[in-house]
């Protein structure tokens, strides 16, 4: 019995540590995104004009990426494509496979964050091979926490 004991507060206490100081390698990238740049085929398709390009932030365009599912959605042209994400050679590689032709095979995944300051700040994926070229951001502002006003009869 006395070693039983032992025996599981070690388990305790080394499976603390291990999820306490674990890293995943994986990459979220889950989300809307707003697109800035979209090249199929050494075609751009967005933006497509110039005037996209200035209202390119008010646009209502967007690429929607589900962990859940896998899929990479493309809302403007209708285009959705299936991915998973590995490492070789210390770069990132994701695997496309979608009915546009331009979306099948490995392409390198490039994902960079700009601090604007230390509650806003930038993340930008770059999906890209010899002619394909996907560049969309998504820009994130972390309000601080506040705690709920005191009210009479609440605990």
């Amino acid at each position: 019995m006395k070693y039983l004991k032992i025996i599981s507060v070690i388990t305790f206490i080394v499976a603390l540590f291990y999820l306490a100081f674990y890293k995943t390698d994986k990459i979220n990238i889950e989300g809307n995104w707003d697109p800035e740049e979209i090249v199929l085929n050494n075609k751009k398709v967005f933006p497509n004009s110039i005037i996209d390009s200035i209202f390119k932030d008010i646009s209502r365009e967007q690429i929607s990426i589900s962990d859940w599912t896998d899929s990479i959605y493309l809302h403007q042209e209708k285009i959705s494509a299936h991915f998973s994400i590995r490492k070789e050679n210390n770069k990132k590689i994701i695997s496309l496979s979608s009915n546009e032709r331009a979306l099948n095979g490995d392409f390198e995944l490039k994902v960079d964050t700009i601090y604007f300051d230390d509650k806003s700040y930038q993340i930008k994926v770059e999906i890209l091979s010899e002619s394909t070229y996907l560049k969309f951001y998504k820009n994130l502002h972390i309000l601080p926490w506040k705690p709920q006003i005191p009210r009479k009869g609440l605990p």
